[in-house]
């Protein structure tokens, strides 16, 4: 039986595929490594890098009275050269701390998270300053685009506290 020409190619096309798809497959990296942490950190420094981050984007809408924050890359960080995919994704994590009568400021004028964006998420090691899943589930999300510059992700707003809980990442 002769296969007709169209079945040749995607014959080929078939086997092509498999192939790069095994070696994306196979070069791929889930490293993961802390590039921003925060820990290490006084509070004056803790808080200029969290104003550094937010004022290119948008005014600081009060005063940070401290800021812990984490982020972390999974991948290693090199272009795969058959594949032509993106070499890392990033994960980031920040508690602002700032005065409780203003905390209503940083929610003035922002959207609910984009993308539909409201699972609860925490760093991969413990830090004793995120909040916990219950704690979430009774606050209200916004968008991170605002602030730091990300579609993916929440901002988790507790007003009484005056703490502001952001998770951002990318794909």
């Amino acid at each position: 039986m002769k296969i007709p020409r169209s079945d040749k190619k995607m014959s080929n096309s078939l086997k092509v595929m498999t192939f790069f798809s095994f070696a994306v497959l196979s070069g791929c990296n889930v490293t993961e490594k802390y590039i921003f942490d925060s820990s290490g950190l006084g509070l004056e420094e803790r808080i200029a890098v969290m104003n550094k981050i937010i004022e290119p984007l948008s005014e600081v809408p009060s005063e940070i009275l401290d800021a812990h924050y984490i982020e972390t890359r999974i991948g290693d960080g090199q272009v795969d050269p058959f594949a032509r995919l993106g070499p890392s994704d990033f994960l980031f994590y920040a508690l602002i701390k700032v005065p409780k009568e203003e905390a209503k400021k940083w929610s003035q004028n922002l959207k609910e998270p984009y993308n539909g964006v409201t699972d609860f998420s925490s760093p991969e090691i413990s830090n004793k300053w995120w909040l916990a899943k219950e704690k979430f589930m009774e606050l209200r999300l916004y968008e991170t685009k605002t602030y730091f510059g990300r579609f993916n992700g929440w901002m988790a707003i507790d007003d009484a506290n005056g703490r502001i809980y952001v998770h951002t990442y990318t794909l």
